[in-house]
Order: structure tokens, then C-alpha cells, then sequence
């Protein structure tokens, strides 16, 4: 172009642009032209190409991975980042922002110049999202979908991983250490985490917490030995034999028409260490149950340092040094505990000797002897007697990592410990000392069926047990332990409760319920106290959860038949239900005669200020003392346990305003007639004549008398 053309352009264009083209028909006809043609051109790919639909959604379809299409990649990718609570950042919020960006950016950027080495900023920002976008999308692309490819491999374990966890938590895990990874799965124990106890086996979650902590393990596992066995059977061979196999390979017995390879060759030392961590993984709770619960029971007392207790399990050996028991048994005891030692069943009288004097080291495990001498010897010299194997060549380091770290965890009282303590102290009356269940006291006839059982543990998750063992189940005649619902538990016992319950899982002590002949309903007062008050009042009455029934105070404030009345209707301000629809009112009636001679017959038969001026020790307390007492006194706020708190104590003090009835919030309370909150007692108003002995003592001048 020369410049004459220049000149012409240029002259056009000025003529044009100060006639300007009309919006319509001009303008909006050429973007109508444009729109159909990208419209023919998206017909024209949807019916000569089409999109790629995939099969109709299946929920019961576990090996499907969901992924977004190509252009919400990046978000997909960004997710990643902001596991959990995080989420809404990554999904909403960072998004929102750059949405409200894009529309502030009219605002923020003014310049007139429409080059982008002008607009160094904004062309900056722009060029970083669009970097950011692209990697994000390239990451998203690179990285595999979780470890579906390896289970279509052959290795089960890896499937079922695929098909349960690496939805949430991608091909990998990263696990703290000293992490109970097994009770992890088993009871979802972490932010969103379903349990997994109801859907899968033990072998199955033995089997996935190999697979996380080893995943190297597994596959070595597949290629070397899934021809002959399963993945799940996982920690049920003694690990010295597990040890022996890799060693000797084919020299080893079991192998020896196998026609296995000698491992010690084929596999490195590292290969062979991820084996043994994928077939007895480094979970301490497992391991000990396993290799060390048969000799220590639950736990082991230790009192040393984490260097020392993996040294010791590492070397093993003569650890336990026992007395030389001639020093304090009579020579026939000696002879007694020898013949129990060996045959518990044949020598019963051994039990109470070997509970007295044994059971401090050994538990419930009755150790074994070859004969009556043997065992004589043993326990008559004392001295180093329990030889623990050599853990350091049969274990992986971490194993007895993970070992030392549970068994260091269970010296210290954790919850599993605690839980047992917790189950013998409140559950085992009802549910028996192995959660075998029995006949029920509450409900004469009916029996309680084993809590301990395979099919009860994987039914109910952690939720339902806490649930139970909170609130109770009134109508099975069982109190709510809970101290939100009145019970004695703390939310922290409840859940070394739990723990206690579910660690029964992995070898569930019974699997039927008890045979149980049928008995005849408890016939007296004190055979009825026994199965269902004592528990919460004291076998003499001499109250523990519950109030002193023997107490004075409480005898004099109640007759026969408020007594009556409240075991049938319970008391809703405590955690004691109503035992109505359970006993019949015979029973009812044995249980009020003999709550009666624990406190010396002595039942209330006129208003307590008929003989004269109303005292507050002989009358008003132990009304007090029998109705408000459980609740004021425990939880705080107003305390009626004295005369001082009855007055002084509590927000709204003083509750009680000598001489002045109306006043008194302690009036304004029994009468209903509060500006604020509820009568009292919430279970229902007290007496008449009650209520006007307490009046009577305000009105008197509230005397400490």
C-alpha cells in the first residue's frame, strides 16, 4: 500500500467512523451469522462424532472413579489440596473470588492502553491464573486414577483398596506413627470416615492395613505367593514361621512341594522386610493381640522408656523374675497351686490360691507345665521363669515400633485398659465378665444376648455402642450410664468403653448366647434389690450413683407409697427409669418393705411439723436431702447439701430470704410460681404437707435449728 492508498484508507475510515454502523440491523446480523455457524458446527460434531456417554450410573458399582470433564480438571486438582473442613476453599470460596475478580476488573484496571507489554500487571495476573489452570489440568491428567490398574493386576488386596478407600484418600495414605491403623478403619475414627467393621472382615481390614503401611508388600505378595493363598489371611501363621519361609524358601516344610523359589535370593532384604509388613502390618494393637496377648493378657505393666521397652522386645529372653514362693507357701499349697498349674479342671482347689498369688503377674492365662514336679520346682524356687522369643529376628523394625508404642500406650492406662476396668466395675453384673450375656435381671424370663459376638460387634458401629451406653435402653431395663442422662460415665470413659467393646472384634469371645434354664421371677424384696438397685444404690443400701436408701433422711422424707410411685414411674431428673412396665406390682410392693428395713422400718406417717416448731436439720433437710440433693449438690449451681449453700449458694442467691415466703425463690419454686425457668422438682411437685414444712421454716425466720 502506498501512501496515496494510506491517505484514501485513512479517509474512509474517518468517514465511516463519524457516520458510525447502525447496532441493527448490521451488527446484530453478522453475530447472528456467527452464532448459527458455531451452532451447524456443534450439530454436526454431536452427530458425526458424539459425546462419549459412559453406562448408566450404578451405586453398587464400587471400581467406577469418578472424574470431572477436561475443562473442571484444575478445580478437581485444586480440591486435592484442601482435604476435609478445607473443602469450602477450595470449592467455593477461592472460586467466588476470582468470579468477583473478573468483575471488579473494569474497575481496577482503567488504562487506556490495550497492549499487554502496556499493562504490565493485569497482563501478569492473567498470565499467572492461565499457568496455574494449565498445571492444574496437567496434574490432574498425569496423575493415575487410584490404584484401580494394579487391582485389575491381581492383587485382591489392592482391589479392594481401590474399591473402599481410594475414592477418598487417593493411591497413597500417609500414616503418623505409633497410629492404631486397624481400629482406624474398623471404627472410622476420623473426619468423614464411615466404619468399615460392618462391611468387611477382620482379614479384610488385617488386609487393608497391610496394604497402606506396605504397599510394596502387597504386590510382592500377589507375585509371590497369591498362587497358593489368600490376601486376607493375614497374621494368622506364627511370625517366626513367617520369618523361616522367606528365609529357607523352599527348605521350609510346608513349602517343600511347592515348588517355591528361594526367597532369601530372589528377594532383597528391603522386599522381604515389605512382605512381613504386609502380612503382619505394623499396627501395635494387632500385633500385640496377636504375638503378645496370650502371655500379657490385654496389657503389660511398664514403666521404662520407649528405647528401652523396644530394646527389651527386641533381644527378649528371661525377663520376668518370679519370687521363690517356698518362702511363703506352706509346702501343701505349693503342691496345690503345681497340680492347677497343670490341670485346672483337676485340681479346682488351686483357683483361689493361684487368684490370690498369681494372677497380679499372669492374669487369667494359667501358665503350662509339662507335670506336677516341673511346676512344683518352678513355683517353689522362683527366679527368671517366662522366656519371651527374640522378637528383633522374627519382627520388622517397624513392627516393634509400632509394638512398643501400643504396649507403652496400654502401661500408661489407655482406653482399651481403662474400658476393661469400666466393664467389670458397671457392665459385667448384666452382660457377664466376657459380654456373653445371660439371664436378665431386670426382666425376669428374658435372656440378654452376647455383646461380644462377631455378629453384634460388626452390626453396630462406635456411634450405636456410645448411643447405648449413654442414653440406655429403659425399656431392656438397662439405666443410661451417660452423665448427660444422670449416669456416672464421663464422655472420655464411655469412650475407653467403646474401645474395650470393639477390641473383642478380632477374637470374639462367645458366638451364641447362653443356654439358660427358665426361671421363676425373683419372689423376695431383697433377691429383687439385689438384681436391680444395688447396682445404683449400694447393696446395703448405702447409695453409690444413686441416693443412701438406708439414710435417715431419706426414710423419713418418703413413705410407702411415694417409694412406690417412684420406682414404678422412675425419676426423670436422674437416670433411674421406671421399673413399671418390668416388675409387677407385687414386686413393687416386696422392693418398698424391703428398702424399709435397710432404714429400720421407719416410714413417715404425719407432716414432720406436727410436734412443734419446724427444724431445719430434723425436717427441712432431709426433705431436701431426698429431692434435690442428687441434682444440687453434683452439677453445680445451687448446693443444697448444708444450711449455708441452701441459703448463700447458687446464681440467683440468696434462694431463700429468712421470713419473706414470697420472695424466696425456694418457695417461688415448690409453689410453680417462678418468673424464670421451671418448677422444682422437674419430676413433679412435692407434697403438700412437704412443701409447707419448708414454708413453715422460711416464714419461722429460716432458723439453723
Amino acid at each position: 500500500m502506498n501512501d496515496q492508498e494510506k491517505r484514501d484508507y485513512l479517509e474512509r475510515y474517518q468517514q465511516q467512523k463519524a457516520k458510525g454502523r447502525p447496532f441493527y440491523p448490521d451488527i446484530l446480523f453478522k453475530d447472528a451469522v456467527v452464532s448459527v455457524g458455531v451452532l451447524l458446527i456443534l450439530v454436526a460434531l454431536a452427530y458425526f462424532i458424539g459425546a462419549p456417554l459412559e453406562a448408566r450410573a450404578n451405586p453398587n458399582d464400587t471400581t467406577y472413579t469418578p472424574r470431572p470433564e477436561w475443562y473442571f480438571l484444575f478445580l478437581f486438582q485444586l480440591l486435592k489440596y484442601f482435604p476435609g473442613r478445607l473443602e469450602i476453599l477450595g470449592v467455593f470460596l477461592l472460586p467466588t473470588a476470582v468470579v468477583l475478580l473478573l468483575f471488579a476488573l473494569p474497575f481496577l484496571d482503567r488504562s487506556p492502553r490495550r497492549h499487554p507489554l502496556a499493562r504490565p500487571l493485569v497482563s501478569g495476573l492473567a498470565l499467572l491464573a492461565l499457568v496455574g489452570v494449565l498445571g492444574l489440568t496437567g496434574l490432574a491428567v498425569r496423575e493415575a486414577p487410584p490404584p484401580a490398574e494394579a487391582s485389575y493386576g491381581g492383587d485382591p488386596t489392592a482391589l479392594l483398596y481401590a474399591q473402599n478407600c481410594a475414592g477418598c484418600h487417593g493411591p497413597t495414605v500417609e500414616v503418623p506413627p505409633a497410629t492404631n491403623l486397624t481400629e482406624i478403619i474398623a471404627q472410622g475414627s476420623h473426619a468423614g470416615m464411615p466404619a468399615w467393621n460392618g462391611d468387611l472382615t477382620a482379614d479384610q481390614i488385617d488386609a487393608l492395613a497391610g496394604f497402606i503401611l506396605s504397599p510394596d508388600g502387597s504386590r510382592i505378595f500377589t507375585a509371590q505367593c497369591g498362587a497358593c493363598h489368600d490376601a486376607p489371611g493375614q497374621l494368622a501363621a506364627d511370625p517366626q514361621q513367617l520369618a523361616d519361609a522367606l528365609a529357607l524358601g523352599p527348605a521350609f516344610a510346608p513349602h517343600a512341594s511347592a515348588g517355591t523359589p528361594d526367597w532369601s535370593k530372589t528377594l532383597s532384604p528391603q522386599e522381604r522386610t515389605a512382605l512381613l509388613n504386609f502380612l503382619a502390618a505394623p499396627d501395635g494393637q494387632r500385633l500385640f493381640a496377636v504375638y503378645c496377648g496370650t502371655c500379657h493378657g490385654r496389657s503389660v505393666s511398664y514403666s521404662g522408656d520407649a528405647a528401652s521397652l523396644h530394646d527389651l522386645i527386641s533381644k527378649g529372653g528371661l525377663h520376668l523374675s518370679m519370687p521363690p514362693w517356698r518362702e511363703r507357701l506352706t509346702e501343701a499349697e505349693i503342691l496345690t497351686l503345681a497340680a492347677y498349674v497343670v490341670d485346672p479342671k483337676a485340681a479346682p482347689d488351686g483357683a483361689a490360691l493361684f487368684r490370690q498369688y498369681c494372677t497380679q503377674c499372669h492374669g487369667d492365662r494359667v501358665p503350662a507345665a509339662s507335670g506336677p514336679s516341673q511346676a512344683r520346682d518352678i513355683i517353689a524356687s522362683g527366679g527368671p521363669h517366662s522366656t519371651m522369643p527374640v522378637w528383633g529376628d522374627i519382627l520388622t523394625p517397624q513392627q516393634i515400633d509400632a509394638l512398643a508404642q501400643y504396649t507403652l500406650s496400654t502401661a500408661s492406662g489407655a482406653p482399651t485398659a481403662l474400658g476393661g476396668q469400666l466393664f467389670a466395675q458397671n457392665c459385667a453384673v448384666c452382660h457377664g465378665p466376657f459380654g456373653e450375656g445371660g439371664p436378665n435381671p431386670a426382666r425376669p424370663g428374658d435372656i440378654i444376648a452376647p455383646i461380644s459376638s462377631a455378629e453384634f460387634l460388626q452390626t453396630r458401629d462406635d456411634t450405636t455402642l456410645r448411643a447405648i451406653i449413654t442414653q440406655g435402653q429403659p425399656t431392656f431395663g438397662m439405666s443410661p450410664f451417660g452423665e448427660a442422662s444422670g449416669g456416672p460415665l464421663s464422655p472420655d470413659e464411655i469412650d475407653a468403653l467403646v474401645a474395650f467393646l470393639r477390641s473383642w472384634q478380632s477374637n470374639p469371645p462367645v458366638t451364641l448366647p447362653p443356654e439358660v434354664a427358665t426361671t421363676t421371677s425373683a419372689a423376695s424384696g431383697e433377691q429383687i434389690y439385689a438384681e436391680v438397685c444395688a447396682q445404683c444404690h449400694g447393696p446395703a443400701g448405702e447409695g453409690l450413683v444413686g441416693p443412701a436408701l438406708r439414710a435417715p433422711s431419706f426414710q423419713a422424707a418418703n413413705t410407702d407409697q411415694q417409694i412406690f410411685d417412684t420406682i414404678n414411674l422412675g425419676h426423670s431428673a436422674t437416670a433411674m427409669i421406671g421399673w413399671g412396665e418390668i416388675l409387677s406390682a407385687e414386686q413393687i410392693q416386696e422392693l418398698v418393705k424391703y428398702i424399709r428395713q435397710l432404714g429400720g422400718e421407719v416410714a413417715p406417717t404425719a407432716t414432720p411439723a406436727a410436734a412443734g416448731a419446724v427444724s431445719f436439720q430434723s425436717d427441712v433437710a432431709p426433705l431436701l436431702e431426698a429431692s434435690c440433693r442428687s441434682c444440687h449438690g453434683s452439677l453445680g449451681g445451687w448446693d443444697a447439701s448444708s444450711y449455708d449453700s441452701v441459703l448463700h449458694s447458687g446464681a440467683h442467691a440468696p434462694v431463700v430470704i429468712p421470713g419473706d415466703i414470697a420472695n424466696s425463690l425456694l418457695a417461688q419454686k415448690l409453689l410453680g410460681k417462678q418468673a424464670s425457668g421451671g418448677p422444682m422438682p422437674p419430676s413433679g411437685a412435692l407434697p403438700p404437707d412437704q412443701v409447707q414444712v419448708i414454708l413453715d421454716w422460711i416464714s419461722a425466720g429460716a432458723p439453723d435449728n
